[in-house]
């Protein structure tokens, strides 16, 4: 079944659980494939950890063993970190060079090209895949103990708030001062609406489907300009990066420029997104909940 509650599910506690278990059993399943390239496993099966914490936190309020879980979830995925980061510095770079139309940086691009070559020779991503399935492994025996202490859209409604909140609050700050962290910041809790939405868009399949969409462009874009800030960072403070001052200047403008454009981007979509106050949202949200359940009677 699809990562969303279904009319099928008896209640929020059994959604919780079968979701949790296909999450799960695909990451499973996505590490065992032998036909899959590793760094391609490694790709997936941090969105299925992600995918797991945006669950669970839905149900925080209502889910006694939130925290114990999403640091065990957390902790099993950051050891999967060190090979992604170096292929997304390069994917960063050639996106930016597409996006500007830019060329004579291949300088840079070689450097990082031979880094992540150097990362992926030297990691141990069978041994790091083989922890994070063990841990899978286990997590999913600890599902099917999971309880909720509320029922209904009672064990929803705080997490609906409480991302949508957040994410509305990091918008006006970003308006009022954006440092590369605020947007970073802003971005987790854009996506975790996004997820969230997803999780429920079978209450109102087209606006939420659509909703779903834009969330999703809105992380993108704010994803893109992280990458950014990061690819800057490590480029500033590359000393054996074989290119003058001005070079490194030069290429450290053009992804500041980037940047800008992203975030005027991201607040336009982002202010038509979060426009409603997050109370009125779970209102809404809740009447379409009670819809639904309606069609299951």
């Amino acid at each position: 079944m699809a990562y969303a509650l279904s009319r099928k599910d008896r209640s929020v506690q059994a959604a919780l659980r079968r979701i949790a278990t296909e999450e799960i059993d695909r990451a499973l399943a996505e590490i065992d494939d032998p036909d899959m390239p590793q760094p391609e496993k490694v790709h997936q099966v941090r969105k299925r950890a992600k995918r797991l914490r945006a669950l669970i936190r839905l149900v925080r309020h209502a889910f006694p063993g939130y925290a114990a879980e999403n640091a065990a979830i957390r902790d099993a995925a950051r050891g999967l970190s060190a090979l992604r980061d170096s292929e997304a510095r390069v994917e960063t770079f050639d996106k930016l060079m597409e996006a500007t139309h830019s060329g004579g940086f291949a300088t840079i691009r070689t450097y990082l090209a031979a880094a992540r070559d150097h990362a992926a020779e030297n990691a141990h991503s069978d041994d790091d895949l083989a922890r994070f399935r063990a841990e899978l492994v286990a997590l999913r025996k600890r599902v099917k103990h999971w309880r909720l202490t509320e029922k209904g859209f009672k064990a929803l409604k705080p997490g609906i708030e409480k991302t949508f909140g957040a994410a509305r609050r990091d918008l006006r700050l970003v308006h009022d001062r954006a440092s590369d962290e605020d947007i970073h910041d802003w971005r987790k809790r854009v996506k975790a609406h996004w997820y969230h939405t997803k999780l429920l868009r079978r209450l109102r399949p087209k606006v939420l489907k659509d909703r779903a969409a834009k969330a999703r462009d809105l992380g993108e874009l704010l994803g893109a300009h992280h990458d950014l800030a990061v690819l800057r960072a490590h480029i500033a403070g590359a000393a054996d990066l074989p290119i003058d001052a001005d070079a490194r200047a030069r290429f450290d403008r053009l992804a500041a420029a980037r940047q800008a454009e992203l975030e005027d981007e991201a607040r336009d979509l982002g202010t038509r997104l979060f426009s409603r106050p997050a109370k009125a949202i779970a209102h809404r949200w809740k009447g379409w909940w009670r819809d639904w359940r309606k069609a299951v009677a």
